[in-house]
């Protein structure tokens, strides 16, 4: 259970992370172009991880484990989940759910994003066979409908754009309900520092094509270069650490429950930095967010009780 606490803060840390996310890359982006941002970002983040990974290892055990047993080198299937996250979930779905932003309108677009509970949970029904509870039901639905109170409608629709977004949310859910056996394998963080990396490899060469089609410039100044570091050490390096360990612990529904706290977050940082006015939608839609939690929180430590008692008891 102290496990299951742990790994809960650090996911309720992770999408605080990616709601500022939208706030500080609005202004990021305005010095530079999208994939030039993305490569510096994943860069960043490789680098870091890479620091944490050699510190890591002095702790790990000399037929090459971690302390809970998992794997700290990566073999032939290892490197599966390493190219599953590295190019399909990190690479092409974040760059996928970049440019549905960019057509659709970011408030459509994170509204589509806010859908990533429901896919990732039926997802793992069939691939991890796992269980929904009625609570964990009831608490989606909820806090899905709280994201729609606060985010609205959206502007005028963009279908190449709500395309992309919903492709971005189908790849991110699939990688995560794929790569989740992996995780309880292989050490999270290695399997991260390895997937980051790949990504920037990735990123690199799309940053290359954009600049031979956009010609793009790019303009670096200090509100930037503190901009890519909190991008890239936090929203991504710590952000993906704690995302993987949760789904390397928790089941892949528990995760995706915590999903609307992403533009909750968001909104709340836009009305404090971007003076943007809420609301009594507002307001609604953040109790239907906050009791939708909750009710996904309570079912699934109450089933992981349940599921305990009952392993005990034969």
């Amino acid at each position: 259970m102290k496990k299951n606490t742990v790994a809960y803060l650090g996911l309720i840390f992770v999408f605080v992370l990616w709601g500022s996310l939208y706030v500080v890359s609005s202004v990021v982006l305005r010095y530079m172009p999208t994939f030039a941002v993305m490569f510096c970002r994943f860069t960043i983040a490789f680098a870091a991880l890479s620091i944490i990974v050699k510190t890591g290892s002095r702790k790990w055990n000399a037929d090459e484990t971690d302390e809970q047993g998992r794997s700290t080198r990566i073999d032939g299937q290892g490197w599966k989940y390493v190219i599953l996250m590295g190019v399909f979930g990190y690479a092409i779905g974040v760059g996928i759910q970049l440019m549905g932003t960019k057509y659709a309108g970011s408030s459509m677009a994170s509204l589509i994003n806010s859908m990533c509970p429901v896919t990732i949970s039926l997802m793992a029904v069939p691939i991890l066979h796992e269980k929904l509870t009625g609570s964990k039901i009831i608490g989606i639905l909820l806090a899905v409908f709280g994201v729609y109170l606060i985010l609205g409608t959206g502007g005028n629709i963009n279908l190449p754009g709500i395309l992309m977004s919903i492709a971005s949310v189908l790849l991110w859910s699939l990688v995560s309900v794929l790569t989740r056996q992996g995780l309880a394998k292989y050490n999270p963080l290695v399997i991260t520092r390895n997937a980051i990396g790949v990504a920037a490899v990735c990123e690199f060469i799309f940053a290359l094509i954009e600049h031979a089609v956009t010609h793009s410039t790019i303009h670096i100044n200090g509100g930037v270069i503190a901009g890519l570091l909190y991008l890239g050490i936090l929203c991504t390096g710590i952000a993906y650490i704690l995302w993987n360990q949760g789904l390397a612990v928790l089941p892949a529904s528990n995760c995706s429950a915590l999903y609307p706290i992403q533009p909750l977050t968001s909104t709340i940082m836009g009305v404090i930095f971007f003076h943007e006015t809420v609301g009594l939608s507002f307001a609604a839609g953040s109790a239907f967010i906050i009791v939708g939690v909750l009710l996904c929180l309570l079912g699934g430590m109450l089933f992981s009780r349940r599921k305990t008692s009952a392993h005990v008891r034969s």
